[in-house]
């Protein structure tokens, strides 16, 4: 597919306004004022810097016009695209199911923005959505520009996903690493911020949090330049520290445990490897 970037990340949550104090000191941009209503079954806010957090009024129905949502979490990854049509007809043509395909003008919110979302089934569960900004001159930056080093996708069949997923961005993964405390093998695609996780054994934390959790997208990354002050940040809005450690060459990674089904990370990698 013609992809140009990450544009954006959605998020299903319980409570909008914690999920804006959470994300907060991390996303660097600002929150829209909420918006939404019963007639669309959710409130949402949009962070400039490229986070979209809907909050269902009922779980399990359509909300915007959309999808349903089933429970909170990390919904799915917005890549970015010049013609959405074009990226239906790439997607299409390479296995994926179409799900959806609305604007922002037809939910009542102006000319702004084309979205499809595709079925996770042929893509190993990785929630997918097609992005067309229809604004000229858009102020909007890539996610990865603006504050993402990286959203997680675990998984079992690393290997297998890595092959399919890069076939159909066009560009491969880089080659996969190995850590051996955590029992993970990963594979990262830098460009368009996304990982592929998984345990390379029935023990580990990387096989503990795939049997509580499943197979699914769990976790966003930061990227941070001072990781002992982003730390500090993280605890102060309530995140408990669960892990720190090296994540790669001239990487260190700080992991917080999961709220409304999202891990939050901070990843600081030196100049070379960014």
């Amino acid at each position: 597919m013609d992809l140009l970037s990450l544009d954006h990340v959605h998020f299903a949550v319980p409570d909008l306004a914690r999920a804006q104090q959470l994300f907060a000191p991390f996303l660097q941009g600002s929150f829209t004022p909420a918006y939404g209503g019963e007639p669309l079954n959710a409130f949402g806010s949009w962070n400039t810097s490229g986070g979209d957090f809907v909050q269902p009024i009922r779980w399990g129905e359509p909300v915007f016009g959309g999808a349903a949502i089933e429970r909170p979490g990390i919904l799915s990854v917005s890549l970015r695209v010049e013609d959405v049509d074009r990226g239906i007809a790439q997607a299409c043509a390479a296995g994926l199911r179409l799900r959806s395909r609305i604007g922002s003008e037809e939910v009542g919110f102006g000319r702004n923005v084309v979205q499809a979302q595709f079925a996770a089934a042929e893509t190993f569960g990785l929630g997918l959505e097609l992005v067309e900004r229809q604004i000229p001159g858009d102020p909007h930056a890539p996610l990865t520009q603006t504050a993402v080093d990286h959203v997680e996708h675990t998984l079992e069949d690393l290997d297998a996903a890595a092959a399919f997923l890069g076939a159909l961005f066009g560009s491969p993964f880089e080659p996969a690493l190995t850590d051996a405390a955590q029992g993970a093998r990963w594979r990262r695609h830098a460009r368009l911020g996304i990982q592929l996780t998984s345990p390379t054994g029935r023990r580990g934390p990387a096989a503990e949090r795939l049997a509580k959790l499943g197979e699914g997208t769990h976790a966003i990354a930061f990227r941070c330049s001072d990781l002992e002050r982003d730390i500090a940040r993280a605890r102060s809005v309530g995140l408990e520290l669960l892990r720190r450690g090296a994540c790669g060459p001239g990487a260190q990674e700080a992991e917080f445990a999961p709220e409304a089904g999202v891990i939050v990370k901070l990843v600081q990698r030196s100049p070379s490897r960014a």
